[in-house]
């Protein structure tokens, strides 16, 4: 008899701050543990883990406040702002803020921040530390509004294609700016996803001052192994990435290879409270990643529609591709703009003092009149 895996939802209930409000996981077998202890246990397995090697303590602290974000998020179904917590928060607080709906992200909306809104879309590691860093320096020239993709949970449910991400930020679009010019700029797989968004946007009769694609290539490059293991060693010798991470990588890719993410994902929720958790989270975070990967390869392999506007392209030094990668059969126009670093590492130190101005200025070169007033106004 096959095995039925239920993912997490949401039994609506009359509000009882701080203790009593109960949510029902269907995986939780009559439990029904309160949105305090949910925090509670999040805050527990995601704060007290040791520091990752190679990175800074502020990076390590946005990524245990994210960790624990995720966690609440997969426990209660609910869509949370990241931007309300911090890590010094006591369990209660995180809890008023949730019941109270000033942390939800149907909450987060418009409000007294006049700059200009810029939609970042990550790619399929979805918004890490790394693009919180890059955003926190774009937030000079425009609000920043980064992109959640359908996580693991969603995916798992049918959500697994880039059609699925571009439904689902466009709902956030919708949400967080209603009307006017849409400026949207997208890495890696986040290029693939911009684009789509920009098709359904149009297709509603919206504007799109600006689409700004970071090193994503639509092209089949083929794949260089040698390349590929030559960048893991570097990134082991400078401790960008380590053993334990490389051997969870490994298994999200067997597990996805085989047709067993359905199965694995069941026993990682299994054991996630356990002594193991930890590595259980990083297995989850690298088996959505590598399904998001499948659906960028999904899209390739698709056609694709022609769009009538311009873009703009931040591009790596990619021997033998060429130089648009691909994007100049899908656009009216494309202007190319080299930029320094890798894929991968364009959007961090010591790269990113070289790129963030270039990416600034493309953005800023679209403000109108009264949108480059305002933001002057405020700097």
């Amino acid at each position: 008899m096959a095995r039925t895996y239920l993912q997490p939802e949401v039994v609506e209930r009359p509000a009882d701050p701080f203790v009593n409000q109960r949510l029902r996981p269907s995986w939780a077998q009559g439990r029904e543990p309160t949105i305090y202890q949910i925090v509670r246990d999040a805050q527990s397995t995601s704060f007290n883990t040791p520091n990752m090697p190679g990175t800074s303590e502020e990076a390590d602290d946005l990524s245990r406040l994210q960790r624990c974000i995720q966690e609440i998020e997969s426990a209660t179904g609910l869509e949370l702002s990241v931007a309300h917590f911090a890590l010094d928060m006591t369990a209660a607080e995180m809890v008023k803020a949730i019941v109270s709906g000033k942390a939800t992200a149907k909450a987060v909306g418009v409000q007294a921040d006049l700059r200009p809104i810029l939609f970042l879309l990550p790619g399929s590691l979805g918004y890490g530390p790394s693009m919180a860093a890059f955003a926190a320096g774009l937030g000079k020239i425009a609000r920043v509004v980064p992109i959640k993709y359908p996580d693991l949970g969603s995916i798992l449910a049918g959500n697994n294609t880039v059609a699925s991400m571009a439904d689902a930020a466009v709902e956030q679009i919708r949400r967080s700016q209603p009307v006017g010019h849409v400026r949207l700029l997208g890495h890696s797989l986040g290029g693939v996803v911009a684009f789509e968004v920009a098709a359904r946007l149009l297709e509603a009769r919206r504007s799109i001052k600006f689409l700004g694609i970071l090193d994503t290539a639509i092209i089949n490059e083929g794949r260089d192994y040698r390349e590929t293991l030559a960048r893991t060693l570097r990134r082991l010798r400078a401790n960008r990435v380590n053993i334990s991470r490389i051997a969870c990588r490994a298994l999200a890719k067997v597990t996805a290879a085989i047709g067993g993410e359905a199965p694995l994902t069941w026993m990682l929720h299994r054991y996630a409270r356990g002594k193991f958790n930890a590595t259980c989270f990083r297995i989850r975070l690298e088996l959505q990643e590598v399904l998001r990967s499948r659906a960028f390869y999904q899209w390739l392999a698709s056609p694709r529609p022609s769009l009538p506007i311009g873009a703009t392209l931040f591009r790596c030094n990619r021997d033998g591709a060429p130089q648009s990668l691909g994007w100049d059969c899908s656009l009216a126009s494309l202007d190319v703009i080299p930029v320094a670093g890798t894929h991968i590492e364009l959007v961090v130190e010591p790269y990113l003092a070289t790129n963030l101005p270039l990416v600034e200025s493309a953005v800023v070169q679209t403000y109108t009149p009264a949108e480059f007033c305002k933001r002057k106004a405020l700097s």
